[in-house]
């Protein structure tokens, strides 16, 4: 019998400024100087974390609350469900999905269904197979819960016809649902029958870890968490265990409810990892030991300009002197991150390298005369006779200080190069009102584009309706370009279609880019194979572990 879930259509994603705030947070670790207290709602007791050759050591920032997928609300308990919980699918270091509890999977020819296939050798911890009703019931709570911006509201999953398989369906191709799926720890239908969303968190079945992930809970605390690997690996475990050599038998999760102690945990112990730090705290902890990897982001930070009908930048030219007067690596060289070309992720596997940017002084000053612009004593004037002059929109310098960072630093060039610019600091609100009114001339932007990255809500025609294009842009040929690039497809063609588009980008800076943020993965030198990689979330990495090296005595 099939049971489906239907949802509500159409996808939208928010574009909004990413505020980086310090959470308050309370409690400590058994370990390292703090004390301990068992994690409300969870079952397996507190305890002393295991240690030894076959231990991997990694801290995190942030206390264990509530280590269930889908209510993850810490690092803490996103590193405990990355290690104890499976998805359908699993990224690989570039963001490109491979299996997990999905053995295969395939898709309709008018793109709008997909048809996945559960590996049989899934099992939960009590034995159990991972079944199509597990699926089911977790899209179903996600749906409830509104998880990822209502993307699972979008989505109809039904049992398929052949055992063992699960179908998803929606209004639109969706070339990210795969991607998307790694995303989605399975929670068991088993456990949680009859309750809601709602009901889940304080309910006695989620006091008992009960994970298919390679590793399963030992002991848990809000200092931290003991793990030990499973003996029923998939092959693809199994893979990533034989080219690792030698692999964690166990794990020691410690839990910092701060980064000053995290960084006094890193500097004073023998962590093997630490996560969580931002960039100057990472360098401090490297100047003590260790080295730092990076963490790609999918939050991408550029100046948006406005091209509707009446602005002065809506010739290309213009926009490629402004970007050849901007320095990205003095941004990326304080705050980090990777210095970005184009709204996909070097990181990424739909990535391709581009000819550099031409930059400096000469190269601006050939395009604005190109255009007609006049270059005067007391600097540049439009074609009308008009003094040019510029205003950039960003948020408040306290609370965003890369954000001001970058309006101060293209303020400091385009001013010295003869265009008056004035940089306007708004709040969050007030910085989306004029954006989505189009009343700015150019502004700061961070937009989350996703691991598999879709553009269309960003710079679609149709998303200037929506708010989410807020450079104004209406072109058919760039729809054209945005759509394949969003379209069902084998690695090659849909890493084609995105070149297309990136080459497109590159040459008409609607959005000049500056970098994507990155956080820094702190990790000793007994620790190797581990590799940058992009992430949703930072404890995602931990999807990896299997794959890592420990060195032997």
């Amino acid at each position: 019998m099939r049971r489906q879930y239907g949802a509500r259509q159409g996808i939208t994603r928010k574009i909004a400024a990413v505020i980086f705030a310090a959470a308050a947070l309370f409690a400590g670790a058994a370990q390292l100087g703090l004390t301990s207290a068992q994690v409300p709602g969870v079952g397996a007791p507190g305890g002393e974390l295991p240690s030894g050759e076959g231990v991997l050591t990694v801290g995190v920032v942030g206390i264990a609350s509530t280590p269930l997928p889908l209510f993850a609300e810490t690092a803490a308990d996103r590193a405990v469900v990355s290690l104890t919980y499976r998805s359908l699918t699993r990224l690989d270091a570039s963001g490109w999905p491979g299996p997990d509890v999905a053995s295969a999977w395939s898709v309709a020819a008018d793109g709008l269904s997909w048809t996945i296939t559960l590996d049989p050798a899934a099992h939960w911890q009590d034995g159990s197979t991972v079944t199509a009703a597990d699926v089911l019931t977790t899209i179903a709570i996600a749906s409830e819960l509104g998880t990822a911006g209502g993307y699972w509201q979008s989505i109809t999953a039904e049992e398929g016809d052949d055992a063992g398989t699960v179908r998803m369906s929606a209004s639109r191709a969706l070339a990210n649902l795969p991607t998307m799926l790694s995303s989605l720890p399975l929670l068991s239908a088993t456990q949680f029958a009859g309750l809601s969303a709602a009901q889940i968190p304080d309910s006695d079945a989620a006091k008992v870890p009960q994970g298919s992930g390679p590793y399963r809970i030992t002991s848990i605390s809000s200092g931290g968490a003991g793990l030990v690997r499973r003996t029923d690996l998939l092959a693809s475990d199994q893979a990533a265990l034989a080219a690792a050599g030698t692999s964690a038998e166990k794990i020691a999760l410690y839990f910092f409810p701060d980064a000053a102690s995290a960084l006094r945990g890193w500097t004073t112990s023998s962590l093997d990892q630490l996560v969580g730090l931002d960039i100057a705290d990472a360098r401090r902890g490297t100047a003590a030991r260790g080295r730092t990897i990076e963490l790609g982001s999918t939050v991408f930070s550029g100046i948006a300009t406005n091209l509707r009908p009446g602005s002065v930048l809506r010739d290309p030219r213009l926009r490629a002197g402004l970007a050849a007067l901007l320095d990205p690596v003095a941004i990326t060289n304080v705050f980090g991150g990777s210095v970005a070309r184009t709204p996909v992720s070097p990181l990424s596997w739909g990535w391709s390298a581009l000819p550099d940017a031409t930059s400096g002084v000469d190269y601006a000053t050939s395009l604005f005369k190109s255009v007609k612009w006049k270059q005067g004593a007391t600097g540049w004037s439009l074609p009308s006779g008009a003094a040019a002059s510029l205003e950039i929109l960003t948020l408040p310098a306290l609370a965003h200080p890369a954000d001001s960072a970058v309006a101060a630093q293209a303020a400091a060039a385009w001013t010295a190069f003869g265009i008056p610019t004035q940089v306007t600091e708004l709040s969050p609100i007030d910085l989306t009102s004029r954006l989505a009114s189009g009343a700015f001339q150019l502004a700061v932007l961070n937009v989350d584009v996703g691991i598999d990255v879709d553009l269309y809500p960003l710079l679609g025609s149709g998303a200037v309706l929506t708010g989410g294009n807020v450079a104004g842009i209406q072109l058919k040929d760039l729809d054209v370009l945005l759509n394949r690039a969003r379209q069902p497809g084998d690695r090659a063609a849909r890493t084609a279609s995105l070149v297309a588009l990136q080459k497109w980008l590159a040459e008409t800076n609607y959005i000049l880019p500056i970098r994507f943020r990155s956080v820094e993965l702190l990790s000793s030198s007994r620790v190797t194979h581990v590799t940058p990689m992009l992430v949703g979330e930072p404890e995602s990495y931990l999807r990896a572990v299997l794959s890592f090296r420990l060195a032997t005595p």
